[in-house]
């Protein structure tokens, strides 16, 4: 979800709903504080899904297309835990107590879900038959470590992916006869298997585990769905929603990461209309996050592991849709030639079309208007590539003004462990916010007190107000941090095409 979907879903959304104002925002990009991530991984400019992930969720650069794996691995399968990565967020947030979920609309062991427990493997060992067809046999599938830590302590995780998860007698793809679904639930403690909406529809906010897990890979496009009028599969708003609920429950403080993994797969096939039908979802999701929490108490974080080479090129009339085209006149020796420019154009992907096309030979309206259109693209892939610009981030709630600038794509990690104390190298917020004097320091107080007598003590006071007055800024960090001291705790941290919410013990 770069910078270029959200603006072209900004302005598709605004002209379908007739708004004179084509920019007007959408719902996160009200958030008072928005900056900018860079996304490249540790071994490419432009990352993949996993390498993104890693870094927002682990502070880790690491080799595009890897999962838990430190850089420089050489391996698909790295079995020695010295190569693992196993400081993410995650982790902390269980050691110190609180609640892990993710909800996604792709599989569940998709590249950026699988970030957050799969531990040193190529992404596309998603299955015991991947991990034989990659040489990594030797090593636990993704789905297979499901059944492990930090995986196994998840309280909610929600996606699709079942092909993976299931035997073939059960219709699914794995050749060793496991059923991580039924294995996952004898693993103790309350556990409960969703397999549709009404199975959501019927969970109540409990102490237990949920795995949920709603079609064979990742979920319908949701404006296929609405085409086919489906209403088996739950909308990715109605995950988050529940899994707020149940994560809520407990009150133990809690991490959940919603991810419109849909927009990545619609924009790959050059697919806009499905793209912005994910956005939406992604965006009534956040709606519900932000409705369902306290913005005094929780943080919402919006970002995007990378975006794609989608552009608006041209000088499009803003009275015409996106998915038409502009023309422009090229002239030549002997004559001019018309062309058009597409309003939506990919630099690569399925909906090449074999070079420029004449303004004469365009494409009727009723073809772009096919929900199924692919976007015209300059390279023909069978999938297109992703960009590798900077992405969009915005933020919501308490100390929201720390994501306000150029980041690291790591440095969104590190903010969301200092925020919720759970940084392994003792600097975080609660290290500012829980000084207390020493007796030595009590002792000292009451000896400058005394030397200075009534009289002294005014003097001194006026001074320190004119200091403080002098140093603003100094002054309202100060008050900020004894704010956080008094509150103990911040009780609540949302973070997300990726969304995130975390809350701490009280």
């Amino acid at each position: 979800m770069g910078i270029s979907t959200v603006t072209s879903a900004r302005i598709n959304k605004n002209q379908k709903a007739g708004n004179p104002y084509l920019n007007e925002p959408l719902f996160f990009e009200r958030f008072a504080t928005a900056g900018m991530v860079k996304t490249s991984s540790f071994s490419h400019h432009v990352t993949d899904s996993a390498a993104g992930a890693m870094a927002l969720l682990t502070g880790r650069k690491v080799d595009s297309k890897t999962l838990g794996m430190v850089p420089k691995s050489g391996t698909v399968c790295a079995k020695g835990t010295d190569l693992h990565v196993t400081d993410g967020i995650v982790e902390n947030a269980l050691q110190k107590g609180l609640d892990v979920g993710f909800v996604t609309s792709a599989r569940i062991t998709h590249a950026t879900p699988g970030a957050l427990y799969a531990k040193g493997l190529h992404r596309d060992v998603e299955y015991d038959g991947a991990a034989k067809e990659l040489g990594a046999a030797e090593c636990n599938d993704i789905a297979k470590q499901l059944l492990s830590y930090p995986a196994s302590e998840f309280k909610v995780m929600m996606g699709g992916g079942a092909d993976f998860l299931m035997e073939k007698s059960r219709g699914g793809m794995r050749e060793d006869g496991m059923n991580i679904d039924l294995e996952w639930n004898k693993l103790g403690g309350s556990r409960r298997v969703l397999g549709d909406r009404k199975d959501l529809q019927g969970v109540t906010a409990s102490s237990e585990k949920l795995l949920g897990v709603f079609a064979g890979s990742h979920l319908p496009m949701y404006l296929e769905q609405q085409m086919a009028g489906s209403k088996t599969v739950p909308r990715l708003s109605e995950m988050a929603a529940k899994a707020i609920e149940q994560l809520q429950h407990d009150d133990k403080g809690f991490f959940l990461m919603v991810e419109g993994g849909n927009i990545d797969i619609a924009e790959h096939a050059n697919q806009m209309h499905l793209a912005f039908a994910e956005v939406y979802e992604f965006e009534e999701a956040i709606r519900k996050a932000r409705e369902m929490t306290d913005p005094s108490e929780t943080l919402i974080i919006v970002t995007a592991d990378h975006g794609h080479a989608l552009t608006l090129p041209g000088y499009l009339p803003v009275e015409k849709s996106l998915f038409s085209s502009d023309v422009v006149t090229q002239p030549s020796a002997k004559e001019e030639h018309k062309f058009e420019l597409p309003g939506l154009f990919f630099a690569s992907g399925p909906g090449f079309r074999g070079g420029l096309r004449m303004a004469d030979d365009h494409v009727h309206e009723e073809e772009r208007a096919d929900p199924l259109y692919r976007q015209p693209a300059s390279v023909p892939m069978t999938h297109g590539a992703h960009g590798g610009e900077d992405v969009g981030i915005w933020a919501d709630g308490p100390l929201a003004h720390l994501f306000s600038s150029s980041l690291e794509n790591t440095e969104v990690a590190y903010i969301i462990k200092f925020l919720l104390c759970l940084s392994s190298s003792g600097h975080t917020i609660c290290d500012a916010s829980e000084q207390r004097e020493t007796p030595q320091q009590n002792g000292f107080i009451r000896g400058v007190a005394e030397s200075l007598g009534p009289e002294g003590l005014m003097l001194s006071s006026v001074f320190l107000l004119i200091v403080a007055i002098l140093s603003l800024l100094t002054t309202v960090f100060v008050a900020g941090l004894l704010f956080v001291h008094n509150k103990r705790s911040l009780r609540d941290l949302e973070c997300s095409s990726q969304a995130t919410l975390v809350k701490t013990p009280m």
